[in-house]
């Protein structure tokens, strides 16, 4: 077996500077560690703070309501956020309607602003800078709507240092 070429890293000094080895010395690590041998995982799907507005609701009528959850891993200086959002909303949208806000722990940070076709026709699944989640519907002709009671769904995931 062939032996590779050593290589140190130095500072200015030339005093060569060896990786930290003691875990409790390791900044922004995950809060969710206890050693240097784990990954972080997935929290479990939540729903907490999850608010409805303007008619809208969770899809699921029979296992009370986790078709709009999401979870979380703690990467220590950031968060990985999943979101799914399976809703529908109890009246006909023509407009620009706000629907779903998120939970203020797991906005995505900076100014992101997103769109998402839904399949129906001119109807967009618009995710605001605070995360807050619109119904919106472009009218390419008469009759473009978001009509009641027909289901949206929305997957996304982002990282957040929130």
């Amino acid at each position: 077996m062939a032996e590779g070429t050593k290589a140190y890293i130095e500072d200015r000094d030339g005093n060569k500077i060896l990786p930290a080895t003691d875990w409790s010395i390791v900044q922004n690590k995950p809060t969710n560690l206890a050693r240097t041998d784990q990954l972080p995982t997935l929290s479990p799907w939540q729903r907490d703070g999850i608010v409805y507005k303007n008619g809208a609701y969770d899809w699921d009528h029979v296992h009370n309501g986790y078709n709009c959850a999401y979870r979380v891993a703690d990467m220590g200086s950031f968060k990985i956020v999943e979101v799914r959002l399976v809703f529908g909303v109890n009246r006909d949208i023509v407009d620009d309607t706000e629907v779903i806000n998120l939970p203020a722990a797991i906005r995505p940070d900076g100014d992101e602003e997103t769109w998402q076709s839904t399949g129906i026709r001119g109807v967009f699944t618009h995710t605001m800078p605070n995360g807050d989640i619109h119904v919106y519907c472009q009218k390419f002709g008469d009759g473009d709507k978001y009509s009641h009671d027909s289901m949206i769904t929305y997957h996304k995931t982002y990282f957040t240092t929130i």
